[in-house]
């Protein structure tokens, strides 16, 4: 009797701890980005919110009210399931948007939301304020939220439209403490300095220029990316 006792006991502990821990994990995503996270882990479960790998939003002028997530099928290998996520009388709701090879290619690593702690909206905040500091006029803003290859840290790849739909700007930042990784508001503020260069610094310039054409490049994960770009973003996508 002592022993069976004490299994239950165990048993029962373990389920209590099971419990807190999907608490935890539901808590740190409502911390994160509650609106992308829950609802697709209330409308799909966690299998899925494990396996997203990329979540976008159109260009939009406010705080995006839609979300496409592109996660790897948990149980077909190979293929992609695309949710769209919309809010609607106040609340998000997730929805099935399509499956099989969706995109040509997908970041390494799935989205964390454990480690998601800087939203959309603050994000927008910062680049707001960034593009204010630079001087550059912008339109709309469209969002990528994906993880780095290396360190698996979730990230925001924003880009930044004129009223033409040209892109005029694109930052990359920390998920995980809304720090700029990367900015780049080439052709507006380059060309401003370009001319008053000597050799060495328009050569070192040039070579900046590079690196963020390949951090750019490295964001170009949907068939529509780069199509509206102009000046110096053309050449990212040919």
């Amino acid at each position: 009797m002592p022993s069976h006792s004490l299994a239950m006991k165990l048993s029962h502990l373990l389920l209590v701890a099971a419990l807190v821990s999907g608490r935890m994990l539901h808590a740190d995503i409502v911390a994160g980005n509650a609106n992308i996270g829950s609802a697709i882990v209330k409308q799909f479960g966690e299998a899925q919110l494990k396996n997203v790998m990329l979540v976008t939003a159109a260009a939009t002028d406010d705080d995006p009210v839609a979300w496409t997530a592109y996660a790897m099928d948990p149980y077909r290998p190979g293929e992609q399931v695309r949710t769209r996520v919309t809010k609607k009388d106040g609340r998000w709701w997730a929805s099935p948007d399509g499956a099989g090879k969706l995109l040509p290619k997908l970041p390494k690593l799935p989205v964390d939301f454990n480690r998601l702690g800087v939203d959309a909206k603050r994000v927008r905040r910062l680049i707001d304020r960034e593009a204010e500091i630079m001087d550059v006029d912008y339109d709309t803003m469209s969002y990528q939220l994906a993880a780095n290859e290396t360190t698996g840290s979730p990230e925001w790849g924003i880009a930044l439209q004129d009223d033409d739909g040209v892109e005029v700007g694109f930052c990359v930042v920390s998920g995980e403490t809304g720090r700029i990784i990367s900015e780049d508001w080439t052709p507006k503020a380059g060309a401003a300095v370009a001319k008053s260069r000597s050799a060495a610094a328009q050569e070192g310039a040039e070579a900046a220029k590079e690196v963020k054409k390949s951090v750019r490049k490295a964001w170009n994960w949907t068939e529509s990316a780069g199509k509206k770009t102009g000046g110096f973003f053309k050449e990212l996508f040919k």
